[in-house]
């Protein structure tokens, strides 16, 4: 039991301490006006983001997309990106691959332009540090140690079995080059999602929230879930708080990032296995 106090006064107490004395001493450099802009660039980015990702991220929601070229006379492109990835011969793909693509531009691309047009400080403060992370990879490793377990319970459910892998692999189908490519762009949308959500959010908030930023960061985050298992809906709390946590703790988002690539890849695993397809 010591040890778990020991985890939970190191990285959640004392996290906590550090940056809420941290976002007191920003504000006392720059000014609490300058939070507060810093604070808006974010959160209005974060809003524009979530809902180019949901209207405009999604081969389900082409039309947004075909009634935009129309407008711009480009009536040929909005249907060709039409018949690419809902009629073609790849479209199980395809759209699979413009829902990815749509991810990276909306977590990643528009959240970068904003840093370096408004808010004016390097990338790599945003979470995306390399250096020094190393030491915190026992307790990411303790985190998938616990995680994995309830996932291959979960695997037995109907209702993820139906979900999961996102690319449903047919029976007989070759695993190259559709499903591998497309687990290589899972990868990449969960590296977009945890800049997005524990890099830009969580440390573009932290000079005016201090450590609050996370659990304003939790509310999108588990809502963006919506719509899949229950089980990995109410999961997603817990995993933004900790996930948010420690990349306060470490200033960087990988560790989160394998450890979302690892389940994610166990979960198409085990799906693909409970159906007999693996």
């Amino acid at each position: 039991m010591s040890f778990f106090i020991g985890l939970w006064q190191r990285y959640v107490l004392d996290v906590r301490a550090k940056t809420d004395r941290e976002a007191l001493a920003w504000q006392a450099e720059h000014g609490v006006d300058a939070a507060d802009r810093r604070l808006a660039a974010v959160l209005v980015t974060v809003m524009l983001c979530l809902i180019f990702t949901r209207y405009y991220g999604s081969s389900g929601r082409l039309n947004y997309w075909t009634d935009l070229f129309a407008v711009i006379g480009l009536d040929d492109w909005g249907q060709a990106l039409e018949h690419w990835a809902t009629r073609s011969e790849n479209r199980r793909f395809n759209g699979r691959m413009f829902w990815a693509v749509g991810r990276v531009i909306g977590y990643v691309v528009f959240p970068i332009i904003v840093i370096k047009l408004f808010i004016r400080e390097p990338i790599s403060s945003f979470g995306l540090r390399v250096k020094g992370i190393l030491p915190h990879a026992k307790v990411y490793a303790l985190m998938l140690a616990g995680i994995a377990p309830l996932v291959v319970i979960v695997s037995f459910f109907e209702s993820f079995q139906r979900k999961y892998p996102f690319y449903a692999l047919r029976a007989g189908e070759s695993w190259w080059p559709h499903f591998i490519l497309w687990e290589l762009l899972y990868a990449a949308q969960f590296v977009a999602l945890e800049f997005f959500f524990r890099g830009f959010m969580v440390h573009g908030a932290k000079y005016r929230l201090g450590y609050a930023s996370i659990w304003v960061m939790m509310v999108p985050y588990m809502m963006i879930h919506f719509g899949k298992p229950l089980p990995e809906c109410v999961g997603s709390i817990i995993a933004g708080f900790v996930l948010g946590t420690l990349s306060l703790k470490s200033n960087s988002v990988w560790w989160g990032v394998a450890i979302h690539v690892a389940v994610a890849w166990g979960m198409d695993l085990l799906s693909l296995w409970q159906r007999g397809i693996l």
